[in-house]
């Protein structure tokens, strides 16, 4: 009953909020509605409501858009040269690394996943004609474990069963979260989750194990921590973990992800020997100048405002000094958003969009993490109400991914920082809401 009340009193507090706003008029007294600032006053709030956005829409277009995925999937297949049997490439495109690396592996050669010329002729090995230049393979030994088995398999059907896992446990999640069928269809629709498809990469698997470990982290810490541990893999998505642990005192949480860690990379070094390790230490610097300061994936690839800075012509300095003020901006608010006494979808957003904005290199792929705040703030709001302007940014966030590295690429717009920021400004204000209603 008192869940039913708070849930009641927010409901009111938002619908209050939203009642405040200007309402949309269709012309002053005596206009005939269509003068511009009329229109313009009229575009506003089609943007600030968002009734656009309806359940019909939200239930039928993502189900068209899954259909046309797979019409094209389906008629490239069936099209190119080569036929339906030949490699699937350039779908996976980022894949051949993880097969290449597992090939080595299984072979007894699992230092020379860190040597660019043996890796670049296992890539080759497998892609033939096909090849699209050598890719390295840039995560710790740890990651070695998960894409070991890959190799037993031919290339097209590892990629089809990496691909279908990685799909089912992001959807589990996505289910966990918002347990409704239309969820799942925009889940699968999301052109995050299409992207990381595309690439081959491994996105989905990290939904799983963030979102995961933030479903359980209430009710299953020790769980939870495993979960995050294991996502050790990309360290990069772990940097606000230790500041939601202290704050949200979650010590049983914080030593399970501890000891996932230190299990994770024993398990790798007693399977591939310390040589493996010794070879990825010695690489980081290399990899570190080359693809991230030296970009050579390309600026417009690289979706954080370091990137942005970097491809604007920014300087080291003052591009490492702009994301330091972004990532201490958005630290300070998930820590905020932690410390007070609103709902957990909101905590467990602002930690996964947060995510996204304090770490340096992050690609276009991995904004399929977006799906975890635009799933928890809509469920939220759901149940509630939708704050004006809420419904408008996280379709922005849903859609963006889709443009983002062509934006960024060939019009020099990298606009992903901004559209994370609209974002975690939306999670603020949502939980500022909740936080008036629980005080």
């Amino acid at each position: 009953m008192e869940a039913a009340n708070v849930g009641n009193s927010f409901s009111h507090a938002v619908k209050v909020e939203i009642n405040a706003g200007t309402p949309s008029s269709p012309g002053a007294a005596g206009s005939n509605g269509f003068s511009s600032p009329n229109r313009a006053r009229s575009f506003v709030d089609s943007l600030r409501e968002a009734r656009w956005i309806n359940p019909y829409r939200a239930r039928v277009y993502p189900r068209l858009l899954c259909a046309s995925y797979l019409a094209v999937f389906v008629v490239w297949l069936v099209l190119r040269p080569g036929g339906a049997l030949a490699t699937l490439h350039p779908v996976g495109g980022d894949f051949p690394p993880f097969w290449a690396a597992s090939s080595l592996t299984i072979g007894g050669h699992p230092a020379a996943v860190y040597d660019h010329a043996k890796l670049y002729a296992a890539e080759k090995a497998v892609l033939g004609d096909k090849d699209p230049g050598y890719q390295p393979f840039v995560y710790p030994p740890m990651f070695l474990v998960i894409v070991l088995p890959l190799s037993i398999l031919p290339y097209n059907d590892a990629l089809i069963l990496w691909t279908l896992v990685g799909l089912a446990a992001y959807l589990t999640v996505m289910w966990k979260i918002a347990p409704r069928c239309d969820v799942l269809w925009a889940a699968l629709a999301f052109p995050g989750a299409l992207l990381t498809i595309l690439d081959g990469q491994n996105g989905l698997i990290t939904v799983a194990l963030f979102g995961g470990g933030l479903l359980l982290l209430e009710r299953r810490p020790w769980v939870a921590g495993a979960l995050f541990g294991l996502l050790c893999y990309k360290p990069q998505f772990g940097i606000l973990l230790p500041l939601v642990f202290v704050a949200a005192r979650q010590w049983r949480a914080a030593t399970g992800a501890a000891l996932m860690v230190a299990a994770f990379a024993g398990l790798s070094a007693a399977l591939f020997g310390v040589e493996t390790w010794r070879a990825f230490l010695d690489g980081i610097p290399l990899a570190t100048r080359s693809m991230l300061e030296q970009g050579d994936v390309g600026f417009g690839k690289i979706q954080s405002i370091f990137g942005a800075a970097r491809l604007w012509g920014a300087s080291l300095p003052v591009s490492y000094a702009m994301q330091a003020v972004v990532s201490v901006l958005a630290a300070g608010a998930v820590l905020w958003v932690w410390l007070k006494s609103g709902g957990y979808p909101v905590k467990a957003a602002a930690l996964a969009a947060g995510t996204l904005l304090v770490t340096p290199y992050i690609v276009d792929y991995d904004l399929v993490l977006l799906a975890l705040p635009i799933a928890w703030l809509s469920w939220d709001a759901v149940h509630s109400a939708f704050l004006p302007w809420e419904k408008s940014i996280l379709f922005l966030a849903w859609l963006f991914p889709l443009f983002a590295r062509v934006l960024s690429m060939f019009a020099s717009l990298p606009l992903t920082p901004l559209v994370l920021a609209l974002l975690m400004l939306a999670i603020i204000r949502r939980g500022a809401a909740a936080e008036a209603v629980y005080t």
